[in-house]
């Protein structure tokens, strides 16, 4: 019985991760998470007891999948360099496979509602910039935190005009070798950039 109950449960978020995730649905109701995880409504309530739970569940499996691929980033019979490339393009993939991601937790924190994104922030802190710092050789930790916001965003940005415009974008992030050649060109900007502190002499 108690598998049967941890199946349940198991579908239930599995389902609701594939509509918000990959569907990007945020707007996803109750009926529409039972009949894609085909369990009844009364179960959704025994298992999340509401709605707001259960996202907040989805929240944190979907969150977990960004963890685990963070960890990459502490191979250390991996260069700096390759470590973060091959951070960069895991985590691209990712974010085209499950591109709800990203609108969930902007609208979360625009809402001001409760969201594990400080546990997302606290990795660029704990595994990025330290690597960036090895990369670099920066040692100045608000130039290291412009590099961070420079490769988050540079991870991010496409996945949002990639997943929003019905058109053939110029750039086919989808594209494995174009993705590649991507990541390989923004981590290379952030190795080879201006190190000098902005607004500074």
């Amino acid at each position: 019985m108690t598998v049967d109950k941890a199946d349940t449960r198991s579908r239930i978020l599995e389902a609701a991760s594939e509509i918000i995730g990959r569907e990007r649905n945020l707007n996803l109701t109750i009926r529409e998470i039972a009949n894609r995880a085909e369990v009844n409504i009364a179960s959704i309530n025994y298992h999340f007891q509401s709605k707001e739970n259960l996202l907040s569940q989805v929240e944190l499996m979907l969150m977990e999948n960004i963890r685990h691929i963070y960890t990459n980033l502490n191979d250390e019979t991996v260069s700096p360099r390759d470590r973060l490339i091959n951070w960069a393009n895991s985590l691209i993939k990712h974010l085209i496979d499950f591109p709800g991601i990203i609108y969930l937790i902007g609208t979360r924190i625009l809402e001001r509602e409760n969201t594990c994104f400080n546990q997302y922030l606290s990795l660029m802190e704990t595994d990025l910039a330290p690597l960036i710092k090895e990369l670099t050789g920066i040692k100045d930790d608000s130039i290291t935190s412009f590099k961070v916001l420079h490769l988050i965003s540079g991870v991010v940005y496409p996945i949002l005009i990639f997943s929003s415009t019905a058109e053939n974008p110029v750039i086919n992030i989808n594209s494995e070798e174009t993705r590649k050649e991507y990541v390989t060109s923004l981590v290379t900007s952030i190795e080879t950039a201006d190190s000098a502190r902005p607004g500074g002499s």
